[in-house]
């Protein structure tokens, strides 16, 4: 059994950047580029009208600005329609926000520019209009004034934001090489598990550790691949780890302790997993092992986690051990690996094991520069309630019984305190 700052060292010193990966331009939203997207048309890729209204020749219009001008509608062009229809002296087309300016065109008078009524005028009417500030070329999108085509328009380095999701959308990007989202795999082990959609028979449990590592994998950016349930046998366990050790990251619960079926050490030795670590002085998640699979040279290793069974030690150890592997993969910087760690006072009193440091749910609320901390209700490894609603959970060292008004240290959870 290991303390647990060499614990996290060792994960931090396990776990390695992934390479960038091609990806489909939706998957990587929030990703950072490896290299530049490059665009495949113009932006505009023609002239196009930026108002409804009519598309005119400034030569019809630019010197009577003052006067009430009248023209022939020869073409109705809604978005998506193209006319090869020119337009001459005296006449004009009605066009709507997004079509093609016709040829010998080159403005556009806006609808709300007309007069009397002929707002409404179509093909084959005469539209009347006052336009005193009229400027040749007026509302007219330009070929290529935003992007050309076989341009960058999004550089090597630059974050995948809804809007630049956007803009390589329309430069036509629909994948993109991108920094890897980590890919999870996770298992849930035990013959005791069923379905989440199952009633559990008597001394059967639902398997609600699956869908929260699954969760908490997402909410760190990681992609989860669910694996289901393996019953305590060594070949179903076996397959199910073959086939897991195909992601970046396997995350295994149960089977990691001492008892007779606790199979899931010996199963990863067999499979070629180094074991980094198993063990450390923790409550809960005292059982939990770590450990990595090399894949060659050039790559980074597969992650190996075996966390424990109990769904609160399992959670916690995520938090602890998986989140920071994670971070890690997905090359972010240090300074979010972890969960923030800060300092609060105890609102009542709390206590931890004689022999190792305890984590405890706790609720973490404001008290103007001070952070108050109220230890939940809290039964043991099993027991998810408090868990569910805590923000953070607090640190207490072995052999330590605290005091309301003592200062302790809290691991502030991503929703933060104060909501």
């Amino acid at each position: 059994m290991i303390e647990l700052t060499d614990a996290i060292g060792l994960v931090e010193q396990t776990a390695s950047p992934l390479p960038p990966r091609r990806q489909r331009l939706l998957d990587a939203a929030g990703r950072r580029l490896a290299e530049p997207v490059v665009a495949d048309v113009d932006s505009p890729p023609w002239d196009r009208a930026m108002m409804d209204g009519f598309a005119v020749r400034s030569a019809d219009v630019v010197d009577r600005a003052a006067d009430v001008i009248e023209l022939e509608v020869v073409a109705d062009l809604a978005a998506g329609d193209v006319s090869t229809q020119p337009i001459l002296a005296g006449g004009c087309a009605r066009i709507m926000t997004g079509a093609p300016i016709p040829p010998g065109a080159d403005a556009v008078v806006p609808v709300e520019s007309t007069v009397g009524d002929t707002a409404a005028a179509h093909a084959g009417r005469r539209v009347r209009f006052r336009e005193p500030r009229f400027r040749v070329g007026q509302h007219v999108g330009i070929r290529g004034a935003a992007f050309r085509a076989r341009t960058p328009v999004l550089p090597a380095g630059a974050i995948l934001t809804s809007a630049a999701i956007g803009l390589a959308a329309e430069a036509g990007a629909t994948h993109v090489v991108a920094t890897a989202r980590p890919r999870v795999a996770i298992l849930s082990t035990g013959s005791e598990l069923v379905p989440v959609d199952a009633v559990p028979a008597y001394g059967q449990t639902r398997n609600s550790n699956g869908p929260m590592i699954a969760a908490a994998v997402a909410a760190c950016g990681g992609e989860p691949i669910q694996l289901g349930i393996a019953v305590d046998r060594p070949e179903a366990i076996r397959a199910a780890v073959m086939q897991g050790l195909a992601a970046d990251v396997l995350v295994l619960s149960g089977g990691v302790s001492a008892g007779d079926l606790d199979l899931v050490p010996a199963i990863f030795a067999a499979c070629g997993v180094e074991r980094v670590f198993h063990k450390v002085r923790l409550k809960p998640g005292k059982p939990v092992w770590c450990g990595r699979l090399d894949r060659g040279p050039g790559q980074p290793p597969a992650v190996v986690f075996g966390l424990p069974g109990n769904p609160a030690s399992s959670l916690v150890c995520f938090e602890l051990f998986v989140r920071p592997a994670l971070a890690i993969l997905a090359g972010l910087p240090r300074d979010r690996w972890h969960l923030p760690r800060r300092r609060g006072v105890l609102t009542a009193e709390a206590k931890s094991a004689a022999d190792r440091p305890v984590y405890l749910p706790c609720r973490i609320t404001r008290a103007g520069a001070r952070l108050d901390v109220m230890p939940l209700p809290w039964t043991g490894s099993s027991d998810m309630v408090g868990l569910a609603v805590a923000d953070g959970l607090v640190a207490l060292p072995a052999g330590v019984k605290a005091d309301v008004g003592v200062d302790v240290e809290v691991l502030e959870f991503a929703s933060g305190a104060g909501e």
